[in-house]
């Protein structure tokens, strides 16, 4: 009988690999040249390169902006990809494409009449996975009704 979890070792694999790329990115910013200064390095220059009245008419207009809420689109995702845990989900073929024409056709319509663009795969699983929470007993449900749909074939 072969392991369940097989496929788990194959992630642990692309993690690492992808760990890797991750390095050789961050290798590679290091070896700018001193002609391309980073974006911090711009920032910090267009800063200190201001006139003292551009400084305070920006920190006026910032202090106007900061009392109107932001929408959701300027706010960027609701958590960081640092606060998530990678978890194998184990469903048939056609339940993940209907969800996956559920968050192209519905979803991510949706979130985009609010105004949110940029929505993360990460955020609509974590809804997904706080719904389940929220509605437990039709978790049970659905699975009780399922196994009898299997067992009357």
């Amino acid at each position: 009988m072969s392991n369940p979890f097989d496929d788990l070792k194959e992630d642990e694999t692309d993690t690492s690999e992808s760990e890797d790329s991750i390095d050789s990115e961050s290798r590679t910013d290091s070896k700018r040249t001193d002609e391309q200064p980073s974006v911090a390095e711009s920032a910090a220059s267009s800063i200190h390169d201001s006139s003292p009245s551009e400084t305070s008419v920006e920190g006026e207009s910032a202090d106007a902006t900061s009392d109107e809420p932001l929408s959701p689109a300027e706010t960027g995702p609701a958590f960081e990809y640092s606060e998530v845990k990678q978890k194998p989900f184990y469903a048939r073929t056609e339940t993940v494409n209907q969800f996956e024409n559920e968050i192209r056709m519905t979803i991510v319509p949706k979130l985009a009449e609010a105004g949110l663009l940029d929505e993360e795969t990460r955020e609509i699983h974590d809804a997904v996975l706080r719904l389940a929470n929220e509605q437990p007993e039709r978790i049970a449900e659905l699975v009780l009704e399922e196994r009898r749909q299997s067992g009357s074939q």
